[in-house]
């Protein structure tokens, strides 16, 4: 593992000492040995180059920052970039991320963070996070505008909560923790033959596709991303033991699918189809899914955002969902923020349906 800096010596003091370094940026050569890095650490799957890589189809291209030194990295960012000519727009989703517990960056690494983006032509930086005391960090190092500047990846949720379940130790404390009828719905499946499957590879996902496909149509809502992007994303993470794709047969047949990656803490639930009359086995599913994943490393479950009637079969897993804080836009270039929130910004958002279809529709 390795980062290039332009500064020829960098150097790192204790954790209550200001750190004097620059934002070195990561060879993409040495991405798959910060895969493995991040999972020793509590940083957020959206922070992991196996996620991230993927989204280049997209319009997308990630940029992976570290700060400190070669032997003592102590905070890694991806940022994801979107570029209009010589301008460039950032995105930080659940970052940055700092490598060590206890470790408190000074506010010069986030000014440096700055410095590096308005470097390479961003306009902005709209960044994520779950401790609302990052982004109140961020903010005090920048001009902080309380507006979501770039609104348009779903597949984040920021305004809507996310169902996490806490796994215990042991299954059965975790199965107690469900809602009654949580726990009835998964004996009934179980009685009826229910068979649970799981498997790693890009290719049964292809397989499970239709179903996803059907189950989006039915229910109107949208696949955030094309089947090819999330085959890559499986490619990425299996080596690392980070992606599982779950599945409920009835008599050899297809009934029911969730795709789930890890990270070192959390399971992510990124999707879930059912044939429509088999919804009464979704509740197994996501119970052996979550089990799994425990067996796996990971503590927790999130089974995603709940809109509408999908918050009602969540809360049979976790009565009270968890609130992120929303978003933080960092202003880099004050001219161009304002053209951007005065012209494009109204454009973009009425032409968010088209691409958004547009996006969908890639296939490589």
């Amino acid at each position: 593992m390795s980062l290039t800096t332009s500064t020829p010596e960098i150097v790192v003091r204790p954790s209550d000492v200001a750190i004097r370094a620059a934002w070195g940026e990561v060879p993409r050569r040495d991405l798959p040995a910060w895969n493995n890095t991040l999972l020793g650490t509590d940083t957020s799957l959206y922070q992991y180059p196996f996620w991230n890589e993927p989204s280049r189809p997209l319009w997308l291209t990630p940029r992976y920052l570290v700060w400190g030194t070669h032997d003592r990295p102590l905070a890694f960012v991806c940022m994801q970039t979107i570029r209009f000519g010589s301008a460039q727009i950032g995105l930080v989703f659940r970052g940055p991320a700092v490598l060590e517990q206890g470790v408190e960056l000074p506010p010069d690494a986030f000014v440096a963070l700055f410095d590096w983006a308005q470097a390479q032509g961003c306009i902005f930086l709209r960044f994520t996070h779950s401790d609302p005391q990052v982004l109140t960090q961020l903010a005090a190092a920048g001009h902080a505008e309380d507006f979501d500047a770039f609104p348009y990846f779903l597949d984040y949720p920021i305004l809507c909560p996310d169902y996490v379940v806490e796994m215990h130790d042991n299954d059965d404390d975790t199965l107690a923790s469900l809602d009654r009828e949580a726990r009835r719905k998964i004996r009934r499946a179980t009685e009826l033959g229910y068979e649970f499957r799981c498997d790693d590879s890009p290719e049964a996902l292809a397989d499970a596709w239709p179903l996803y496909r059907e189950c989006a149509r039915r229910k109107h809502f949208r696949l955030e991303r094309p089947l090819s992007v999330y085959m890559q994303a499986m490619r990425l993470a299996q080596p690392h033991n980070c992606v599982r794709l779950y599945s409920v047969h009835l008599n050899g047949k297809i009934v029911g699918s969730t795709l789930v990656f890890r990270d070192r803490t959390t399971a992510h639930c990124q999707l879930a189809a059912f044939d429509a009359r088999h919804r009464h086995s979704a509740v197994l599913l996501h119970w052996h899914s979550m089990c799994d994943m425990r067996r796996l490393g990971a503590r927790r479950y999130n089974l995603g955002p709940g809109p509408g009637s999908l918050a009602r079969f969540k809360q049979q897993f976790c009565q009270h969902p968890v609130a992120l804080p929303g978003p933080l836009t960092i202003v880099l270039k004050e001219n161009w923020f304002r053209l951007w929130r005065k012209l494009v910004f109204p454009v973009a958002t009425r032409l968010r349906p088209t691409l958004r279809k547009i996006v969908t529709r890639i296939k490589r």
